[in-house]
């Protein structure tokens, strides 16, 4: 008997101004076709872009299949659009809840200014959300708040040196990394 235990993945995820130009994007898996160069990747996400760009609503995530994926899209701000890229097979559902989990946790740490220039200022912010939300494709975590904490944690740490950081500090910090890897 064949027993398949069921884990929420996530193929991409990325972020595009109104031109379709990347802000920000980060793919998991080595078998999905887009993911071989970044001339693809970019190629991908223009395209995206170009379906999406009419159906983008203010205050909605849709989703759409586009080119043998699950699409979750959501505009961010006046001039972005964040992007959830998923298996056809894969619960839209958990993608959305995904899609809502970096936006919130963003927003929060970048105080609600999701326009392309405050998420590039802030790319450190939007990079750690997406880490503490997918791991390895692998979806982590879905609570925002948590997420924005976390990132939030992780970024005064790496602004303190290392020489000035206590032995706690860096028993804290094993700490936290370890208990989420066996979450």
């Amino acid at each position: 008997m064949d027993s398949k235990v069921f884990a929420p993945s996530v193929k991409g995820l990325f972020i595009l101004d109104e031109d379709g130009k990347r802000i920000f994007a980060q793919y998991w898996t080595g078998d999905c076709k887009i993911t071989g160069t970044v001339k693809a990747q970019k190629e991908f996400e223009k395209r995206a872009s170009k379906k999406t760009v009419s159906m983008a609503n203010m205050a909605d995530a849709d989703a759409i299949s586009f080119e043998s994926y699950v699409l979750v899209f959501k505009r961010l701000g006046d001039n972005t659009t964040l992007y959830v890229l998923g298996d056809p097979d894969e619960n839209e559902l958990m993608l959305v809840s995904v899609l809502t989990a970096m936006e919130e946790s963003v927003s929060s740490l970048l105080r609600g200014s999701l326009d392309a220039n405050s998420l590039l200022r802030g790319l450190s912010h939007v990079c750690l959300c997406a880490d503490e939300i997918v791991m390895d494709g692998l979806v982590m975590e879905t609570d925002w708040m948590l997420i924005a904490g976390r990132a939030s944690m992780a970024q005064s740490i790496k602004e303190i040196p290392i020489h000035d950081q206590t032995l706690q500090q860096f028993a804290d910090i094993a700490k936290t990394k370890l208990a989420n890897v066996f979450r």
